[in-house]
């Protein structure tokens, strides 16, 4: 079969490419811009209590980042993105990812070690002061309701779509993982053994789940159903202790999770000779209707595969307390972004193979039938192994959502905590409280938006959080009179391009308002939301007019935020030219720019 008609060669290029990225670009700007030392004591041993504070192998380390950081944005964001084509999707996937990605993963991880392990809370409070911290909380507190709204929707999806049978397989993940806790902290078994039995019971529950599956009835309810039972299975996570529920089994997911990516990696380049070809344009045009143009949404609908504001969240509140010496931040930050990377670019794989896609009318669980396609030629053929490779893949998608949602629910009421600690809505800062709220606003979001619209409003918010974070970077680096560009350039377009998905995504939402209500037109208010709320049509009015107001905070806490970190970045530059040079180590100066 002709190369060029399979995911074969453009994979192979993009692996090429990530590896200059990490053995070039990389080492560049660890060494020049950021001049890591192995030898200065990181927040780890400085702070070391056991609980927040400990030093951890870089290879554990880079599997937490990675398992953390990885959800549903490198599996579906292409899937909207392969609406342009899959050449379009495939550049951003990379360039984003080259220029963009792994920097803000890496300098995340790097600021809030070298400000002794701190957050982006205090780190905001020091560059902009009380407001812009307020500004960077309330903009956190929103992104992470869209986020969760995001998440529990489509897992919901997900167990509605597959027949059943993979809600029994995630609930044996989830039990899976509690058990090996306990048996890891309590029973103190070795930790190759309890992994050993974890993956066992994994396998078993995909079986299993084949055998009883577990189908609701309610019609166009389903959905809203099984986001309630999601949102109680994410309330345990966020109030039950780590090490009890969400740290084994996070650790027990990445298996499977990482064993998908190697699967389809394979399947992509054995392509030629399985005689899978590419089955969707490379280029689709620079307007989608439904969607939107090219620029801002392809940048913003392909999200973690090529950056990813969460990712900034994990670097700066957890994986840096974790860190045992500074030159471990490439392995860790940058790399486990490219491996996230190499996730986004197999999904891209998996959608290509499969004909007439479209994002308003085809459902993403076509990444499933997409990994089948890959995959099943080389483990037996679809008659022998699709229905279990089905059912894997299907949990695949639930587990890199649930796993990663379970860390943004108890995210937020961390924030939410410090955010209502004191005053008159300190009831608000209540654990279970927090979680409660944040569960109910998201779970009314996700039975009523479609996902794909949901998504984009993610998309620009969690692209904005990334400009955010990187410009919090180069205010760090512009402080100690080192190099700048690398991190200004990207924090502007960014800012630039996410502040106008926002402003966009907003309108599509206020247009739909506007339609029926003053021309009686309901066309646009149906698309945007979904069943069972799309069939009362004053009902689905009061959820456009809610996400409209939405989009308006978005963007007005996002472009405020944004404002005072341009602002602090030119006064740093101006401040550190007047004052004795320093490098971004606190060492030697570093070479200031033009």
């Amino acid at each position: 079969m002709d190369l060029l008609n399979t995911p074969f060669l453009w994979v192979v290029i993009t692996i090429a490419i990530y590896i200059v990225a990490y053995m070039g670009y990389g080492k560049w700007v660890d060494r020049k811009v950021w001049k890591s030392d192995a030898k200065r004591t990181t927040p780890a041993h400085m702070y070391m209590d056991g609980v927040e504070f400990f030093p951890v192998s870089r290879y554990v380390l880079w599997g937490y980042q990675f398992k953390s950081v990885a959800a549903l944005g490198p599996i579906l964001g292409p899937f909207i993105g392969i609406a342009f084509g899959w050449l379009p999707a495939l550049i951003w996937i990379i360039a984003g990812n080259f220029f963009i990605g792994w920097l803000q993963d890496y300098g995340s991880l790097m600021l809030s070690v070298r400000k002794d392990g701190r957050s982006f809370g205090p780190i905001t409070y020091e560059f902009t002061g009380a407001k812009g911290r307020r500004n960077l909380l309330a903009f956190v507190l929103f992104y992470l309701i869209i986020i969760s709204a995001t998440f529990i929707a489509l897992i919901a999806a997900f167990w509605n779509s597959f027949s059943g049978y993979t809600f029994v397989p995630t609930i044996g993940v989830i039990l899976a993982g509690v058990l090996c806790g306990q048996l890891l902290y309590r029973v103190k078994m070795n930790v190759f053994a309890v992994t050993a039995i974890g993956l066992l019971l994994v396998v078993f529950s995909i079986w299993l789940g084949l055998q009883i599956p577990v189908v609701l009835n309610f019609g166009n309810w389903n959905v809203v159903v099984w986001a309630a039972i999601c949102a109680v299975i994410l309330y345990f996570a966020a109030v039950l202790p780590t090490p009890t529920f969400i740290q084994p089994t996070n650790y027990l997911a990445f298996y499977p999770a990482y064993a998908a990516i190697v699967l389809l990696l394979i399947g992509a380049l054995i392509s030629p000779v399985t005689n899978v070809p590419l089955a969707e344009g490379a280029f689709g045009g620079l307007w989608v209707n439904n969607i939107g143009p090219i620029w801002p949404i392809l940048f913003v609908a392909i999200a973690c595969g090529a950056i990813s504001g969460w990712h900034s969240l994990v670097s700066s509140s957890s994986s840096s307390k974790q860190l045992d010496v500074e030159t471990d931040a490439l392995p860790v930050g940058g790399g486990a972004m490219l491996s996230e990377g190499l996730l986004a670019l197999v999904s891209l794989a998996a959608y290509s193979v499969v004909a007439n896609l479209n994002v308003t009318s085809s459902s993403p669980t076509a990444w499933v039938t997409g990994s089948v396609l890959l995959v099943a030629p080389f483990v037996g053929g679809a008659a022998v192994a699709g229905a279990f490779l089905s059912a894997f893949f299907g949990l695949v998608l639930i587990i890199y959502a649930i796993t990663v949602q379970a860390l943004v629910t108890r995210f937020f009421r961390l924030v939410a905590g410090e955010t209502w600690s004191e005053g008159r809505f300190r009831f608000l800062g209540n654990k279970h409280v927090s979680t409660v709220f944040s569960l109910g606003v998201s779970w009314l979001f996700a039975v009523t938006g479609s996902w794909w619209a949901l998504w984009l409003y993610f998309g620009g918010a969690n692209q904005l959080l990334a400009g955010l974070a990187i410009m919090l970077i180069a205010i760090f680096l512009a402080k100690s009179r080192a190099l700048t560009r690398n991190y200004l350039i990207p924090g502007i377009f960014m800012i630039i391009t996410t502040l106008a998905a926002l402003v966009y995504e907003t309108y599509t939402f206020l247009n739909a308002f506007v339609q029926y209500v003053f021309f009686g037109n309901s066309g646009p208010l149906l698309v945007q939301t979904k069943p069972p709320v799309n069939g009362y049509p004053l009902a689905a009015l009061a959820i456009d007019a809610v996400f409209v107001i939405v989009g308006v905070a978005l963007f007005a806490v996002g472009l405020s935020m944004s404002i005072r970190l341009f602002r602090s970045y030119s006064q740093s530059r101006a401040e550190a030219r007047a004052r004795a040079p320093a490098a971004a180590d606190g060492g030697e100066p570093a070479k200031e720019e033009e």
